[in-house]
């Protein structure tokens, strides 16, 4: 009977080191599917934040050539102005020196 108690509590003993071993090998293998699955996500991620930002700096580079191509515009118009105004400001200061 005490031989029966001692292998019944080894068999216990044995079956919960199996469970044990059984629960960290799950344990295990859980945290690498989620380890292989977190760099995944990160990966999309990256990939996704890249081409934001080159679809961000596509955008940025046309806005600023357009605001270069209508400050240039502007600035022609300013000058074509000023051309015009020229002659009468020569004729303006040259009657008010020589008068």
């Amino acid at each position: 009977m005490l031989e029966e108690i001692k292998a019944a509590e080894e068999a216990a003993a044995e079956a919960k080191r199996e469970a044990n071993l059984t629960a960290r090998n799950m344990l295990r293998e859980a945290e690498d599917k989620a380890t292989a699955n977190a760099e995944a996500m990160i990966t999309a991620a990256r990939e996704a934040a890249k081409k934001t930002i080159a679809t961000s700096e596509a955008q940025a580079k046309i806005k600023a050539k357009a605001l270069v191509d209508e400050r240039a515009r502007l600035d022609r118009a300013q000058a074509r102005a000023a051309r015009e105004k020229l002659a009468a400001t020569v004729a303006y200061i040259v009657e008010k020196v020589v008068v």
